[in-house]
């Protein structure tokens, strides 16, 4: 009875520590948040605020615990998609072949993991929580995982983290009731929580992702707004931008300037092996990458320049009222952030009367 006493103190001091890292990690991600918009830093926020939750419900009703650490799972999933999103990373559809069998090999979990208990409430309870929080926690990190190339370390100990963390579910759901495993299980928990609460944190204060707000932009003679150019103005121009870490979406790619964040607007699906690639009808992405750009400059005092070299190449993909509510944001995150929005067009290539509403809608 001493032994089981011991046991049992040591699991809850563990589950206290547990929960504080958990409240410390939810509050630096929502204000690093603050400062970047970024939606994946919300998501993996909240993530950590039902990993709490969980842990706290789990001394009292196993179900309202089960339920909240599927929601923390699902968050860690979709702050993963988004992560990627922000990124413009695209999932590559061979990687998402693995999760053919996931269906089957739920269903067998569940039955091999009744057949080992015989409980029937853990089993759909806890058991059922532990598994299908396991395979989208695992999901997530596999996802991160695409990622590597761009912030190296900071992204390879939160993805290694998080997939063994989905895979020590497995063994937590077939012994979870073993009062032998009950302080295994948590010491294995905190660790691989305190692992990935570090890593987050790491990367969100890493270079890359802080990339725009790092940056010191020197003074540049561009009036806030909306500049519409021509090829040859926009060619004498740009050599006075060479040091203007810019937010561009190009089609000419062949000679951009090393401090530029410029994306290749292209329909080529190169499957997740480049970062900077985006397709033309993902105006969605190109607004949400210009927003976060131009107001984390504008947060920090400096000014943010946006430049679109193939409006031609947009129009093809896109309907027209598309292309004009696309600009018309532009063009108004632009001017509350006092940033520059640069927009090379040809006269001639436009038809008169999407010319003239263009010229419109940037004043």
């Amino acid at each position: 009875m001493k032994n089981v006493g011991i046991l049992q103190t040591f699991v809850m001091v563990e589950a206290v520590v547990v929960m504080l890292v958990d409240l410390i990690a939810a509050a630096i991600l929502f204000r690093a948040y603050l400062k970047n918009r970024r939606k994946s830093t919300l998501a993996f926020s909240a993530a950590w605020i039902f990993d709490f939750l969980a842990i706290f419900a789990s001394s009292g009703s196993i179900t309202v615990s089960a339920l909240a650490f599927t929601v923390f799972s699902a968050l860690i999933f979709y702050g993963s998609v988004r992560f990627l999103e922000e990124e413009s990373i695209r999932i590559e559809y061979r990687n998402m072949l693995w999760f053919l069998p996931i269906p089957t090999l739920f269903v067998i979990y569940l039955i091999g993991l009744y057949a080992y208990t015989g409980d029937a409430e853990w089993t759909v309870t806890a058991g059922a929580s532990f598994g299908i929080s396991g395979i989208f926690v695992i999901m997530g990190g596999v996802l991160l995982r695409e990622t590597e190339e761009i912030y190296k370390s900071a992204i390879r100990y939160l993805y290694v983290g998080i997939i063994l963390f989905g895979i020590h579910l497995a063994p937590a759901a077939l012994f979870g009731l073993e009062l032998w495993y009950q302080p295994i299980g948590f010491t294995l928990s905190a660790v691989l929580v305190i692992l990935m609460v570090t890593a987050m944190i790491k990367l969100v204060s890493s270079g890359p992702f802080l990339k725009q707000g790092a940056n010191k932009i020197p003074k540049i003679n561009l009036k806030p707004g909306v500049i519409l150019l021509s090829s040859s103005e926009y060619q004498k121009l740009k050599e006075s931008l060479k040091d203007i870490p810019a937010l561009a979406f190009l089609r000419d790619v062949v000679s951009v300037p090393e401090k530029w964040d410029y994306y290749f607007v292209t329909t080529v699906p190169f499957q997740g092996r480049f970062r900077n690639t985006i397709s033309p009808t993902d105006l969605g992405q190109m607004t949400e990458l210009s927003y976060r750009y131009l107001e984390g400059l504008s947060k920090s005092g400096q000014r943010g320049v946006v430049i679109i070299d193939c409006l031609e190449y947009l129009a093809v993909y896109n309907s027209t009222e598309s292309i004009l509510k696309f600009l018309s944001k532009l063009r108004d995150f632009a001017v509350v952030n006092n940033g520059t929005l640069i927009l090379v067009v040809e006269k001639e290539s436009l038809d008169k009367r999407i010319f003239a509403q263009l010229r419109k809608i940037v004043g």
